[in-house]
């Protein structure tokens, strides 16, 4: 609804990397795609926007393949829709609703814009393990 199709595969796949960051267990694009139920091939160019933004890091040989540029616990919403978008911030990567809408609209903007500064990949790792069946 509010994000492009990369930030959403983004959102989905970034909780099943090791929440420890770069000293983490790195997990290779086949098993990130299946894990968060997206396509692979289009997952590995989001992971490589990601790592060319430095959100991601790319490790190779025994426990290689993608690690979070820092640890989960460091790493909002807001900083993957901003390094995915280009933008120079979240007013301009979530422009207002325009017309008579806009002012009814700006608060719930306003809302989410703030819950993308406050929430961390972290947060969004706890959330699918609680969604997860088992």
């Amino acid at each position: 609804m509010f994000f492009t199709r990369a930030q959403e595969i983004a959102l989905a796949a970034l909780p099943f990397l090791d929440p420890k960051g770069p000293s983490g267990r790195g997990r290779g694009v086949t098993a990130i795609a299946q894990a968060a139920g997206v396509p692979a091939p289009f997952l590995s160019k989001v992971l490589g926007r990601l790592v060319d933004r430095g959100l991601l890091r790319s490790k190779r040989g025994r426990g290689g393949g993608f690690v979070l540029g820092r640890p989960a616990s460091e790493i909002t919403l807001a900083d993957v829709a901003l390094a995915l978008d280009r933008r120079d911030g979240l007013a301009r990567a979530f422009p207002p609703v325009a017309g008579p809408a806009g002012a009814l609209l700006a608060p719930a903007r306003e809302d989410f814009l703030d819950r993308l500064r406050r929430t961390r990949l972290s947060d969004l790792a706890g959330a699918e393990r609680m969604d997860s069946p088992g």
